[in-house]
């Protein structure tokens, strides 16, 4: 076999011509340390967040409908136990006519039908709670659906129900006598946010599908009721939310202003939500009020999580939703920045990477905890948006970087977007854009279900079919296989997971040796405890990295081999070798972790 080392002369050349343009050396962020205490009493800090959309992770019932349901949820416990998942986030399962999939909500403290019963959900709670795995459930309080009492009763102007939802008079009656919505808001969904109510003769606004209309919380029920909602679950047992959409919760008192077209966005569609900027429509300053009352309400029960989700460009607004140490708001927003700033594949580099994790800490409020998203169920997967050999160095990085990582179901393994074609589409806003742009909006790509195994359906279902088709690499691409195999997606994932829990990372400081385009290298130490380096070649090819004499840290001149990426199928490379730190070689796309035997003090 012919040695690892014999690689392209020039190829290298360039490469260490690169690194030794680009190399950038940084001190520890002492911030991102906690007290033992704390870690040991906060589950979402000591491993990841584990999101499931529950239609697509495992349908238990059988029930011939081919769609996912609590009771899978609950069969699949020791698997997420030994993911190493110490939260579960869970998508809605509320009642709802399922316009949007759950997120449209007619009872907020019952579970549809279709995902199973309250019976159901306890005892969810009570096997996930007795492997240590808190739940986290997905939290609507911007809209309802139209179906749910509150506005069926708001419709017939009963009290106290009249103004539970935004109603608004037309402006005027066009030429044919239609009405005229009060101002030109749009939805989320496109299209106008206005909808006629004939029966009341009144708009009613909705920032998402007509029917999910907003609720007002200009009034003080319509808070007590969502509040009322909180404590509901909470006294069930839940151990936190993540709270959905919550930059939309207030809209300005004036109904009759016009939002400004985004001249910058470079958007033709006049019904598209990008159109206009939202200055009446998002980020209203009484929503910190009403997060605020969430928070003290919620802190009358022990170590509860709040998140939020904000989608910002202004990194200063999302940070807001911390709050601080005299006034807390959320345990933390989402830090969507690696999924904005990484749309495919030529966006990843290590310069790149750098920067948005130094902007999310270099803002980062005193004494607040850091989170990296990748992926979710409104968002392309990694393996598709980014390139699926990426896979397994994001989620290095993201799983031992300080802070909460949060994967969505199916990343362990690396599954990729579906090809869904417009008979199977049921997403409402690709729908929304019809047959020719549904493509360019559509989540149901990413929302196909999980890929336990080679059987049919992908192991899912024993239905005749699926609620979204099953991706047609599901032969291949599935758990069985990849626990079967010597080195997988699944494997690499797991040791992560483990290795997380070790002192270096739970509490340890962060230093970046080496940053290039090509390459990030970042290292996580603390006092009497191991030291680890973390190396990813984020370019499209093999590399050779001279860590030894470019980085500006003092290393050693050979490693240990902990794990690296499913790809990397060398010898060189495998786990328990050694390594030297002047010729690294690394596949495309790879990640290696590595264990250093001493490290001079870094500072």
């Amino acid at each position: 076999m012919v040695p690892r080392w014999v690689f392209p002369v020039t190829f290298a050349l360039i490469f260490v011509g690169a690194i030794l343009i680009t190399v950038v050396c940084l001190v520890a962020k002492v911030g991102f340390r906690t007290s033992d205490s704390e870690h040991e009493g906060t589950a979402w800090k000591k491993g990841a967040l584990y999101q499931i959309y529950p239609r697509s992770l495992f349908d238990a019932k059988f029930d011939m409908e081919g769609t996912g349901d609590l009771q899978g949820i609950t069969a699949k416990a020791d698997y997420l136990y030994d993911l190493g998942v110490k939260t579960l986030w869970i998508s809605p399962f509320f009642t709802s006519p399922m316009v949007d999939f759950g997120y449209d909500i007619s009872n907020f403290v019952d579970v549809d039908p279709i995902f199973g019963s309250l019976e159901d959900f306890d005892e969810l709670l009570k096997t996930m709670h007795s492997k240590d795995i808190k739940v986290v459930l997905d939290f609507v309080p911007n809209h309802s659906s139209d179906e749910h009492e509150w506005f069926q009763r708001s419709l017939k102007r009963e009290e106290p129900f009249t103004d539970y939802y935004v109603w608004a008079d037309p402006k005027g009656f066009n030429d044919s006598g239609d009405p005229i919505p009060p101002n030109n808001w749009l939805s989320v969904f496109r299209g106008s946010a206005w909808t006629w109510q004939e029966e009341r003769k009144q708009f009613y606004y909705h920032q998402f599908h007509p029917k999910q209309p907003d609720l007002n919380f200009r009034n003080s029920l319509v808070q007590e009721e969502i509040k009322n909602v909180f404590k509901f679950w909470l006294d069930r047992g839940v151990d936190g939310f993540r709270v959905d959409a919550l930059k939309h919760l207030f809209e300005v008192e004036d109904l009759s202003l016009d939002e400004p077209v985004d001249e910058e966005a470079d958007v033709e569609d006049n019904l598209q939500y990008s159109y206009l900027k939202h200055p009446y429509t998002s980020d209203q300053p009484e929503t910190f009020e009403v997060v605020r009352d969430w928070r003290k309400m919620m802190d009358t029960y022990p170590d509860k999580l709040m998140m939020v989700e904000i989608y910002n460009d202004d990194i200063q607004e999302v940070m807001k939703y911390y709050g601080n140490d005299t006034d807390p708001l959320a345990d933390f927003p989402f830090n969507f920045q690696l999924i904005d700033k990484l749309q495919n594949r030529s966006d990843v580099t290590g310069t790149r990477l750098k920067n948005i994790i130094d902007e999310w800490v270099d803002n980062l409020p005193d004494g607040k905890w850091p989170n990296w998203v990748l992926g979710n169920h409104d968002q392309n997967r990694v393996a598709s948006r980014l390139g699926a050999d990426l896979v397994d160095a994001l989620n290095m990085l993201t799983l031992l970087l300080p802070g909460t990582p949060i994967t969505y179901y199916g990343e362990e393994i690396g599954m990729q977007d579906a090809d869904i074609s417009w008979e199977d589409t049921k997403d409402p806003w690709g729908c929304n854009f019809g047959r020719e742009r549904y493509q360019e909006h559509s989540r149901d790509p990413c929302r196909t279900p999980m890929q336990w195994d080679a059987t049919a359906n992908a192991g899912f279902s024993k239905g005749p079919s699926t609620w979204l088709p099953v991706n047609d690499n599901y032969k291949t691409l599935n758990v069985k296989a990849q626990t079967e195999a010597r080195e997988s997606h699944l494997k690499v994932y797991k040791t992560l997971a483990r290795l997380r829990q070790e002192s270096s990372f739970a509490k340890g400081k962060l230093a970046f040796p080496v940053v290039t385009d090509e390459v990030l290298a970042f290292i996580r130490y603390l006092e009497d405890e191991p030291t680890y380096l973390i190396v990813l070649n984020l370019s499209e090819n093999d590399v050779v990295v001279d860590l030894d004499h470019h980085a500006n840290l003092e290393l050693p001149p050979e490693a240990s081999v902990i794990t690296r990426s499913a790809s990397d199928k060398s010898e060189e490379n495998s786990p328990g070798s050694k390594v030297s730190l002047s010729a690294l070689m690394l596949v495309r796309g790879e990640g290696l972790v590595l264990q250093l035997p001493f490290v001079e003090e870094i500072e």
